[in-house]
């Protein structure tokens, strides 16, 4: 059993380790997008609860390293379930530089979901930033998109943020109104074997104790992000004594709360912890989708 937990330990770390290299962009330039298709269908327009707020404005849900479609489908369809949203879309970009949309769209339809899938999950964050960009400039020119909301599992979360802070000022991007950041691994592997109590963590300031190259390169962007953009940071410790997810360290996930200091029209800061609170349980936590839904709608 010791001998397992060990080989468990190792290949969390060396998981991060690789999500550490996407996020310094370390493996080759940008693919560039050469074809938009799009396949759409008529379907009826689901009625959205009166409990919620209804607009035209998007929520891009996006994947994190080595996930897909299946990293989202649960907080989609509990929104669903809920009378929240609507999925309209899944864009899909593929290697090839193809970005293909699919679903249905009507110009009546309120709160409608985009789910956003990239088939080479191991891509570099340049690479990704440039992919949700180009998605993003679609949405607006293709389906009249002013406004939308995001959210992101893992390094989805930092993708969202830094194409914020590398595109902000582009007026052909709708405009930027909510994020939700689940485990994302701001500041790489800051944090990662902490020993101090789970408490501490929560309580200390969400300043780094040392900034990753990568988190330094967006602290000189912080100029470019929107203005009056509200921002949930969903955070998870297994409580297993080092103050992670199993992937990414509570300190790692705060730091984005100093990073868009005053920048943010409205910061809200939620802690799981436990088994429920693993990396790869946080996106699958009704907890933590019943508070994206009330967040977001």
């Amino acid at each position: 059993m010791k001998r397992f937990k060990t080989v468990l330990q190792f290949l969390l770390l060396a998981f991060v380790i690789g999500a550490t290299v996407v996020l310094i962009g370390a493996g080759g330039d940008s693919t560039k997008i050469t074809k938009v298709t799009s396949q759409l269908r008529s379907l009826p327009t689901q009625p959205i609860s009166s409990q919620y707020q209804q607009s035209k404005t998007a929520t891009v849900f996006l994947h994190g390293y080595n996930g897909g479609a299946y990293s989202t489908n649960y907080l989609i369809k509990k929104a669903e379930k809920a009378g929240a949203a609507q999925k309209a879309l899944v864009v899909n970009v593929y290697k090839n530089g193809v970005m293909g949309f699919k679903g249905y769209w009507k110009q009546s339809i309120k709160n409608p979901m985009v789910q956003v899938v990239f088939q080479d999950n191991h891509a570099t964050q340049k690479t990704q930033i440039y992919w949700l960009h180009q998605v993003l400039v679609q949405l607006k020119a293709k389906y009249g998109v002013t406004k939308y909301n995001a959210v992101g599992h893992s390094l989805g979360s930092n993708d969202i943020v830094n194409q914020a802070l590398t595109y902000g000022r582009d007026h052909r991007l709708p405009k930027l109104r909510k994020i939700v950041t689940i485990a994302g691994p701001f500041d790489g592997l800051t944090g990662y074997l902490n020993a101090e109590t789970e408490r501490h963590v929560q309580t200390v300031a969400a300043k780094p104790t040392r900034f990753t190259r990568h988190f330094a390169a967006m602290l000189k962007q912080r100029a470019n992000f929107p203005k009056h953009v509200q921002l949930l940071n969903v955070i998870g410790d297994t409580n297993s004594g080092f103050n992670n997810d199993g992937y990414v360290a509570v300190a790692s996930a705060r730091s984005v709360s100093y990073l868009l200091r005053d920048k943010l029209a409205r910061y809200r800061e939620e802690f799981y912890s436990g088994a429920n609170a693993a990396h790869c349980a946080l996106n699958q936590n009704p907890a933590v989708a019943r508070s994206m839904i009330s967040f977001l709608w």
